[in-house]
C-alpha cells in the first residue's frame, strides 16, 4: 500500500462525510480507558445536576449522561455531527438539548456543574492561540466550583499508532486509515478513505484528511490558571490497555484531565 505524504493539503473538515459512519470508523474504546474514565467522573458525579459535552460528536457520551438523570447540552461544530445526534437523541427519547457551537466562543444559557470535551476534541483546534479562548469560555459555562473533564492525544500517540495502517470493514462499508506526526508544525495527521455500497449496489469511495495539534502540558496547566481553572488530577497512559500514571509522563499517549472552576 503506498504511504500517504503529510504535504497533502487538507480540506476544511466539518464532518460533513464523516459524520453517518463515525461509530463505524471508530466503534471501539480500550476497556481500561474507559474503566478509569468512568471512575474518575464517578468521583464527581453525586454532585452534577448538568453538564455540557463539548465536541458531543455523534452523542453517545451525552446520551449517557442523559440516562443517568443529567440536564444535558450537547454542543459541535459540525452540522452533520449534530444532526447525528439528534437523531439517535429522539430515538432514545432523552430531552438533550443540540446545537451548533463553537468550542471557542460557545455559551449556555445557564451555568453547568460539568464541561465534558471527550476523545481528543481540543486537539482539532485550528492553531496554538485558540486554547486560551477554550479555557475561558469553559470557565464561563461554569458555575463556581464547577468541573472540566477533557482529554487530549500526545505526539506518541501520532507518530507510533496512526502511522499504522488500520483497515475496517462491514457489509457495506469499508475504510482505511493513515497518518503520522508533522514535527514542523506540531500536528498529528490521518488520512481516511472509505467506501460504502450505494443504493444501485455500487460503490462511493470518500477521502478527508483530519489534523490535530499536540499539546504541550505546561502550556494546558498556564491556559487552565490564567482562565480561572485548577488542576485537579491527570491521568495519563503509556498503554491504552494498562492503568495510567497518576503525573504527565513522557512516555504517554493519552491523557485525561479534570480540572476546577475557582469558587
Amino acid at each position: 500500500m503506498t504511504r500517504q505524504s503529510t504535504k497533502i493539503a487538507p480540506k476544511p473538515n466539518t464532518y460533513a462525510e464523516l459524520g453517518p459512519v463515525y461509530d463505524d470508523i471508530w466503534p471501539l474504546y480500550e476497556k481500561s480507558w474507559v474503566r478509569n474514565r468512568e471512575k474518575l467522573l464517578r468521583s464527581i458525579l453525586p454532585g452534577v445536576k448538568s453538564v455540557c459535552e463539548l465536541g458531543c460528536g455523534s452523542g453517545t457520551a451525552a446520551i449517557n449522561f442523559a440516562r443517568r438523570g443529567l440536564k444535558v447540552y450537547a454542543l459541535d461544530l459540525s452540522p452533520e455531527m449534530c444532526r447525528v445526534t439528534r437523531g439517535k437523541v429522539r430515538e432514545a427519547s432523552l430531552p438533550v438539548r443540540v446545537w451548533r457551537a463553537d468550542m471557542r466562543t460557545f455559551k449556555l444559557p445557564e451555568p453547568v456543574d460539568l464541561v465534558c470535551s471527550q476523545w481528543g476534541v481540543i486537539n482539532h483546534l485550528p492553531n496554538r492561540s485558540q486554547l486560551a479562548q477554550v479555557a475561558r469560555a469553559v470557565a464561563r459555562a461554569l458555575r463556581p466550583g464547577g468541573y472540566f473533564y477533557f482529554d487530549l492525544h500526545q505526539r506518541l500517540l501520532y507518530e507510533r499508532h496512526w502511522s499504522i495502517t488500520n483497515y475496517g470493514e462491514g457489509a457495506n462499508f469499508f475504510a482505511v486509515e493513515h497518518g503520522g506526526f508533522d514535527r514542523k508544525r506540531g500536528k498529528g495527521w490521518n488520512r481516511l478513505t472509505w467506501f460504502i455500497r450505494g443504493r444501485k449496489g455500487m460503490w462511493e469511495r470518500h477521502d478527508d484528511l483530519l489534523e490535530e495539534i499536540e499539546w504541550p502540558h505546561a502550556d494546558i496547566i498556564r491556559h487552565l490558571r490564567q482562565a480561572g481553572l485548577e488542576l485537579v488530577r491527570v491521568l495519563d497512559f503509556s498503554d491504552l490497555a494498562a492503568p495510567p500514571s497518576t503525573r504527565r509522563v513522557s512516555t504517554g499517549l493519552r491523557t485525561m484531565y479534570l480540572a476546577r472552576k475557582r469558587g
